[in-house]
């Protein structure tokens, strides 16, 4: 990229453009503090699963030396761009952009472990929320979708990898630079390598069948949905919030909060997102509205609903217009390095204009046809489908059964690695494998480009052993997806759960008291004598025999003593059964039956 490709800014009085070093320069003035920055066309999503972590990791480098005391200062990663900023004097400004510049030619790769940790320990308190969850599962393991995954590259990233990326990525080519003065200052030094301008990170689709859910949001609803690029999506994602906030908010107060958002993504390509918090207890109710809210807007919409959005956007345009200059050389670079089109607020607001209640109505069918949602319950009954759980073709192969759960088994086959359980299976193949985890111990986990991932703990499988898994998977895939982990306290080497203890007596005592650690022992369960069948028998038999000879004989013996004829009935028969079913519980307790 260079200067003269980036046109004049005709729609942006105030704003020129100069280049230093081959990096395009944007320049406007502004008073008092100056702030300048640089933005690079590589993020997070331009990454691949083994090698996560790495943009992040030359961001930290690259401002290892920064130690301004005065002058705010900042580098941040994000999905499809870099960016380094700062905001001080004209000598902060200078000072912080040379020395980022500097370090990107000549990073301090001594610091490489150290910053490493540091990315860990952030990541520990970062937390994808449930858009990470949409997009996973929408995008797999790789490009867009890697923001759920984390940066888990970071234990295989070597220093010649990291100077790599930085060689290849951070680029005059791929850069645009802004400074908030009215001419280049002095001492601007923006040397950095010879490169291309780079594309947009790949859009990869993983899903399948659409409309389709996820479960498990349990304090509201949330979608995404790929759109064609334009401005009938934009528009349809700010009637979409309108109709959203009058109908769970201002009419009924069953959401707590609605977000609808509009991002592009490529050149042909946008997101929208929605995201409804719902008032505790009435998270059905907000469900439903927002399927009443697209469903209505895919076959009706109501010219109020269309001009309210059409006044939002113009407020948020005149909110545009009206900021000085300065101020937008940050977005104005951003979209220079993305490619996106550069357009003066009166440009788009015609276009807002020219989209029609036909074009939105449209735009939601596509919206409602592709879109992900994350809901706290199935929605099949309005259509949708669950988003795929298990791998479409299971592993076949050698199957071990878990130990402690037999009817779950890890399978090795020919082709790749596979988890069955009852409901399901999971297979990653060797050839889709964007990460493979490596333990000292034996253990492997395996990350298909579908996002699947398949952990292999010989510890849990009956037969399964360490040399197994290391011989069948090992070789088969390719060296630049492996990560080395850190060796595994034995505590942490998984085990299978022991089965339920039997019920032991507790041996009576007399004296009531805590008992003392030194005193206890170890309570063994009794051993009792079988009993058999035929022995019980026997006893019965002679329980009645001797019964009803003791109680006829009883009886004789009472009518003579009281002269009178007693009349007994069927009790001394009840009394029998009676004994008989206590001696036989006694004997064989039903839970030993």
């Amino acid at each position: 990229m260079r200067a003269p490709e980036l046109g004049e800014l005709t729609a942006f009085p105030g704003v020129a453009v100069d280049e230093v070093d081959g990096v395009p320069v944007l320049l406007a003035p502004r008073e008092g503090n100056m702030s300048g920055g640089i933005v690079f066309r590589v993020g997070s999503a331009h990454e691949t699963l083994a090698t996560s972590g790495i943009t992040h990791l030359v961001e930290h480098l690259a401002l290892r030396e920064q130690v301004l005391s005065e002058a705010h200062l900042n580098g941040q990663t994000h999905a499809g761009v870099t960016l380094f900023h700062v905001t001080g004097s004209a000598s902060d400004v200078v000072g912080y952009l040379n020395d980022v510049c500097a370090a990107l030619r000549d990073l301090p790769l001594d610091r490489i472990e150290t910053e490493k940790d540091i990315l860990r320990s952030e990541a520990g308190a970062r937390s994808p929320g449930f858009t990470g969850r949409l997009r996973l599962n929408r995008h797999g393991a790789r490009g867009l979708g890697l923001v759920r995954n984390g940066e888990r590259g970071l234990d295989r990233l070597t220093a010649d990898e990291v100077r790599d990326w930085a060689a290849t990525w951070f680029t005059r080519g791929n850069a645009v630079a802004w400074f908030t003065g009215d001419a280049l200052p002095d001492g601007l030094d923006l040397r950095l390598p010879e490169g291309s301008h780079m594309p947009a990170p790949p859009l990869t689709d993983v899903l399948g069948a659409t409309p389709a859910y996820l479960t498990g949001l349990r304090d509201g609803v949330a979608l995404d949905a790929i759109l064609p690029r334009g401005d009938a999506a934009s528009v349809t994602a700010l009637v979409l919030r309108e109709v959203l906030h009058r109908d769970l908010r201002a009419d009924a107060d069953l959401a707590g909060s609605v977000d609808v958002t509009y991002e592009g993504l490529d050149d042909e390509h946008a997101r929208i997102d929605v995201a409804v918090q719902a008032v505790e207890g009435r998270q059905d109710a907000v469900v439903g509205g927002v399927l009443d809210a697209l469903g209505g807007l895919r076959y009706h919409v109501a010219d109020a609903d269309l001009a309210a959005a059409r006044a939002l956007a113009a407020e948020d345009l005149a909110a545009f217009a009206a900021a000085p200059a300065a101020d937008h050389l940050p977005g104005l670079a951003f979209q220079m390095v993305t490619g996106r089109p550069l357009k003066s607020a009166d440009e788009m607001r015609a276009a807002v204009d020219r989209v029609t209640a036909d074009d939105v109505r449209a735009m939601t069918r596509r919206l409602w046809d592709g879109a992900l949602w994350f809901a706290p319950e199935p929605l099949d009954r309005v259509g949708v489908v669950e988003a795929p759980r298990w791998s479409a073709q299971p592993a076949v192969g050698r199957a071990f059964p878990r130990i402690d759960a037999p009817d779950v088994s890890v399978v090795l086959a020919s082709d790749g690695v596979g988890h069955v359980a009852p409901d399901g299976g999971v297979t990653v193949r060797f050839a889709d494998c964007v990460l493979l985890e490596v333990w000292p111990d034996g253990a492997r986990a395996l990350t298909g480009t579908d996002g699947f991932r398949v952990v292999v703990e010989p510890t849990l499988y009956d037969g399964l052993t360490a040399v197994d898994v290391a011989w069948h998977v090992d070789a088969h895939v390719p060296a630049d997806v492996v990560v080395q982990m850190p060796e595994r306290a034995a505590g942490d080497i998984p085990v299978p759960t022991p089965a339920p203890a039997p019920a032991r007596r507790r041996r009576r005592t007399t004296t009531r008291r805590a008992p003392d650690p030194a005193e206890v022992e170890l309570e063994l369960p009794s051993v009792e004598e079988p009993r058999s069948v035929p022995a019980t028998v026997g006893l019965v038999v002679a329980l009645w025999v001797g019964g009803l000879l003791l109680l006829g004989g009883g009886q004789l013996l009472l009518e003579r003593a009281l002269d009178t004829e007693l009349r007994l009935g069927i009790l001394p028969v009840l009394a029998l059964v009676w004994a008989t079913f206590g001696l036989i519980n006694r004997r064989h307790p039903r839970q030993k039956r």
